[in-house]
C-alpha cells in the first residue's frame, strides 16, 4: 500500500526472454485496473518496471495510459499489453449495463424472476432478492417449441420476433438476449430469431444462448445470455476507447484481455463474450502466482488450465516454495478476493455469480470477493453497532488521508492512526498521506461510539479482519478443510499490511508475501495464456455411453475451438486442445469436471471415467460410493495458446539501511517498530518483529510475535513464533 519514490520506477532487475522468438523487440506490459488503483508491470530485455496509479472511473482507459506514463515507457515502444479489467464487474454490480430485451419461449418469461428459490439471507424475513437485470415488461414471449431431443414441436413464429423488436425499439432498447427452450440441442430457432432481429434493427447487439452455452440448465443459461447482452455495449465501448487511445499514442502491438477462466482473449473475442470478463481483475491476481515462481527464477508449470491472475500468485508461490496448501488473499482498495490452492492448483468452477441470482455459467476461478479493502468505510448502523464496508471510498474521493475530498474513516485511515502507514512515506501514485485528516476522520467515528482514537482505529482493523476471516472459513472450514494446515499468501496493496493479524484469527502460523505484492495482478497478466472454452451437453449413464457418439461431439467442439483460435490469429501449430467431461451421480443436478489425461476415450473409457470421477469426488467431498450409477452430463474442450513467460531473477539488496523507529499502536499497547526498505534486505535476512517493511507498491506489517526471512526467491517468509516470542 505504501511505497518509496515516484509513481513508477525501474527495479533494475535483469529479465530473461520477453517475446516468443527469444529476441526482445519491445515492452511487454501487464496492467490490471482495480476499483482504487491501476497496477502495471512491464518487461523489456533486462529491464523490469512497475507502476501503481489511481484508477480513473468512469474513464478507466485514462488510468491505463497514466500507468504506462508513470513507468516512463513510450507507448510506441510497447509490443503487447495484457489487460485485466473490472469494467464488466462494475457494470453488473452497479447496474450500469445496457438496457436489454429478452426473447424467450412462450410461457418462460419469468425464468429470470423465479431463479432457484434459494435465498441470499435465509434467516432475514425482510430480505428481498435484487431485481432481474431485465424487467418483466422487456421480456418478450415468442411462440416456438423444441422437445428435449431438439425436434420441432411448434415452428418459430417470426412475427412474434418482429413485434418484440418494434416494442423494444419504442422503449429505447437496442440490445437483445435470445434464449429458447432446448436450444442447446438444436440452435435453429435462436439463429433464425437472431437474423430476424438484425434485419429489423441492423444496429442491434444480439447475444443468443446457443452460441454461448450448449448446456441445459434453463435459468443459468438464460442468466448467462442476458448478462452477456447487458455487458456487450459497455465492454465494447471501453475496449474501443482504450484501443483508440493507445493507437493515438502510437501503439501498434497486440492488446489482449484477461477473463475469469484464467486466460486471455483478443479484443474482438472479449466484445463477443463480455460475460467472461466478470472477475477479470481477481482472475489476473490468481494468475500472478505463476509469475512469482518465474520471477524467482523457478520454472513455472503455468499452462492454460490455471485460474485468475491474482490467484496465480498463490499458485506460483505454492510451486516455488513447494507448498501444496495455500490460501490466496488479494486485498486492494475496494475488495478482498480469497481463493484456496490445493495440490498447487486453484479450483476451477463452471459457474459463478457476481451477485445473488445472477449466475454466469463459464469456467472461472473458485473465489470469494467481499467488500473489505483499504478504502472500506467504517460506519455505525441505527442500533449503534459498528461496521466496516462493503462501501468503499474508492479512488475518488478516497480515504481521508489521501486529501482528495474523502471525509469518512476507512481502513487506510485506521492504519495511519495506528502508525503502520507512515505519513512521511508517499503511497504509490505520488499520494502523500495526511495524518491529521486520518485522525479527524477516525475521531468522528470514535466519538459516535464513545471510544478513544486508538481503540476506534484498532476496532476498524479488527472488524475488517474478522469479515475476511469469516469468508476464509466459508471456503475452508465449511468444506471440511482446516485453515491451520495452509499457508497464507497475501498480496494487493493492503494484503501484507493485514495478513499477520488475520492469520492469527484463523490460527495460521505461516505467511509468504510475494516479491511485488501490490502489483501482482498486473504481473499475473504477463503469465496468462490465450484460453477459450466450449461445451456441449450429453446426458447419459456412463454404462450406456457410446464411444463413437462422444467422439463425434468432441470433433464438433474441436472444430469450434479451432475456429475461435483462428479468429484470434493463433497459428495452428501453437494451438493446444484439452478435453474434459462433466460427471455426476445419477439424480444429482451438478457434476464434477474431470479432465481426460490423454485427451482421448480409450477402449475401456467407461471404467476410466468412473475411476476419474471417484478419485475427484473423494478428494473434494472426503467420501465416495460405487453403489450409485455415474452419469455423463457434458463434454468440454479448452483451447490454449501458451505464451512465453518472462524469466526475472531476483537480486536481493546488499545491505540494511539504518532503521527508522516508529511508534505503532497494538492491542497490547504501543510498541517501537523499525521501518526498513524491503528491496534493501539481502537474501537470508532474518528479523524479529515489530517491523514495518516498505516498498514501492505495498507495506508489510510484522507484529512483535512474528519473524520474517528473505528467501532466495525474493519472497518474505513470515512465521508466528507464538509462545516462544511471548516468553
Amino acid at each position: 500500500m505504501t511505497g518509496q519514490g515516484p509513481m513508477g520506477r525501474s527495479l533494475g532487475m535483469p529479465a530473461g526472454r520477453s517475446d516468443e522468438a527469444g529476441a526482445s523487440r519491445g515492452w511487454r506490459i501487464g496492467v490490471d485496473t482495480g476499483g482504487t488503483y491501476t497496477d502495471l508491470v512491464a518487461v523489456h530485455g533486462s529491464d523490469l518496471r512497475i507502476a501503481k496509479v489511481p484508477s480513473t472511473p468512469p474513464r478507466y482507459e485514462d488510468g491505463v495510459i497514466n500507468a504506462i506514463a508513470a513507468a516512463g515507457i513510450e507507448i510506441a515502444a510497447v509490443d503487447s499489453i495484457a489487460h485485466g479489467t473490472t469494467v464488466a464487474t462494475n457494470a453488473v454490480i452497479t447496474g450500469t449495463g445496457a438496457a436489454t430485451a429478452l426473447l424467450t419461449t412462450a410461457g418462460f418469461r419469468d425464468v429470470l424472476e423465479l431463479r432457484r428459490h434459494n435465498r441470499g439471507e435465509p434467516y432475514d424475513i425482510l430480505w428481498d432478492p435484487p431485481p432481474p437485470i431485465v424487467p418483466r415488461r422487456h421480456r418478450y414471449e415468442v411462440r416456438e417449441r423444441l422437445d428435449s431431443a431438439g425436434e420441432i414441436v411448434e415452428p418459430l413464429v417470426e412475427d412474434d420476433v418482429r413485434d418484440a423488436v418494434r416494442r423494444a425499439r419504442r422503449a429505447g432498447i437496442g440490445t437483445f438476449a435470445i434464449c429458447f427452450l432446448h436450444s442447446y440441442v438444436n440452435p435453429a430457432h435462436e439463429e433464425r430469431a437472431r437474423d430476424v432481429v438484425l434485419r429489423e434493427m441492423p444496429e442491434a447487439v444480439v447475444s443468443y444462448s446457443a452460441e454461448l452455452l450448449r448446456e441445459p440448465p434453463e435459468f443459468e443459461r438464460t442468466s448467462t445470455t442476458v448478462i452477456n447482452a447487458y455487458l456487450a455495449p459497455v465492454v465494447s465501448q471501453y475496449l474501443h476507447s482504450l484501443s483508440m487511445r493507445l493507437a493515438g499514442e502510437g501503439f501498434r502491438g497486440n492488446l489482449t484481455v484477461m477473463h475469469s477462466g484464467g486466460g486471455l482473449m483478443t479484443v474482438d473475442s472479449a466484445a463477443r463474450f463480455p460475460a467472461r470478463l466478470v472477475t477479470s481483475g481477481p482472475a489476473a491476481g490468481a494468475k500472478a502466482a505463476e509469475g512469482v515462481a518465474s520471477i524467482a527464477g523457478v520454472a513455472s508449470s503455468a499452462a492454460g488450465g490455471t485460474p485468475v491472475a491474482g490467484v496465480v500468485v498463490a499458485e506460483a508461490v505454492a510451486q516455488a516454495e513447494r507448498l501444496d496448501e495455500v490460501i490466496s488473499l488479494d486485498i486492494g482498495g475496494t475488495s478482498a478476493d480469497i481463493a484456496v490452492v490445493r495440490g498447487g492448483k486453484a479450483r476451477l468452477v463452471n459457474e459463478f455469480s457476481p451477485q445473488f441470482g445472477q449466475p454466469i455459467r463459464f469456467p472461472a476461478i473458485d473465489l470469494i470477493s467481499i467488500g473489505a479493502g483499504g478504502g472500506s468505510i467504517a460506519w455505525v448502523d441505527a442500533g449503534n453497532l459498528p461496521h466496516v464496508g462493503p462501501q468503499s471510498a474508492g479512488a475518488v474521493p478516497g480515504p481521508a488521508a489521501y486529501r482528495r475530498g474523502g471525509t469518512e474513516a476507512t481502513v487506510t485511515d485506521a492504519n495511519v492512526v495506528l502508525g503502520r502507514l507512515a505519513s512521511e512515506v508517499d503511497l504509490a501514485g505520488g499520494i502523500h498521506l495526511d495524518a491529521e485528516a486520518a485522525q479527524a476522520a477516525v475521531g468522528r467515528w470514535a466519538d459516535r461510539l464513545g471510544l478513544s482514537l486508538e481503540d476506534a482505529a484498532l476496532g476498524i482493523i479488527e472488524i475488517c479482519n474478522n469479515n475476511m476471516a469469516r469468508s476464509i472459513r466459508i471456503v475452508t472450514v465449511e468444506r471440511g478443510l482446516d485453515p491451520r494446515d495452509y499457508t497464507l499468501v497475501p498480496f494487493g496493496g493492503a494484503g501484507p499490511l493485514q495478513a499477520a493479524e488475520l492469520a492469527a484469527i484463523l490460527g495460521m502460523r505461516r505467511i509468504v508475501v510475494p516479491i511485488a505484492p501490490g502489483v501482482t495482478s498486473g504481473l499475473g497478466c504477463l503469465y496468462v495464456d490465450i484460453v477459450h472454452d466450449v461445451v456441449e451437453a450429453r446426458i447419459t449413464p456412463v454404462d450406456m455411453a457410446d464411444r463413437t457418439e462422444l467422439q463425434e461431439i468432441f470433433g464438433r467442439l474441436e472444430a469450434a475451438m479451432v475456429e475461435r483460435l483462428d479468429a484470434d490469429r493463433v497459428p495452428r501449430d501453437e494451438q493446444r486442445l484439452e478435453h474434459a467431461v462433466d460427471l455426476r451421480y445419477l439424480g444429482q443436478v451438478r457434476g464434477l469436471t474431470v479432465t481426460l489425461p490423454s485427451g482421448q476415450l480409450g477402449p475401456r473409457f467407461r471404467d476410466d471415467l468412473r475411476d476419474l470421477f471417484f478419485r475427484d469426488y473423494e478428494r473434494q467431498f472426503h467420501s465416495v460410493t460405487s453403489d450409485i450409477p455415474v452419469e455423463l452430463a457434458s463434454l468440454r474442450v479448452r483451447g490454449v495458446r501458451v505464451v512465453s513467460r518472462p524469466q526475472i531473477p531476483f537480486r536481493g539488496g546488499t545491505s540494511q539501511l539504518a532503521a527508522v523507529e516508529r511508534q505503532v499502536v497494538t492491542r497490547s499497547g504501543p510498541v517501537s517498530a523499525r521501518v526498513l526498505l524491503r528491496d534493501r534486505l539481502p537474501v537470508g535476512t532474518r528479523l524479529r518483529g515489530p517491523l514495518i517493511l516498505t516498498q514501492l507498491d505495498a507495506t508489510t506489517w510484522v507484529p512483535p510475535t512474528w519473524e520474517v526471512e528473505v528467501d532466495p526467491l525474493g519472497n518474505l517468509v513470515m512465521n508466528d513464533l507464538g509462545e516462544v516470542a511471548r516468553s
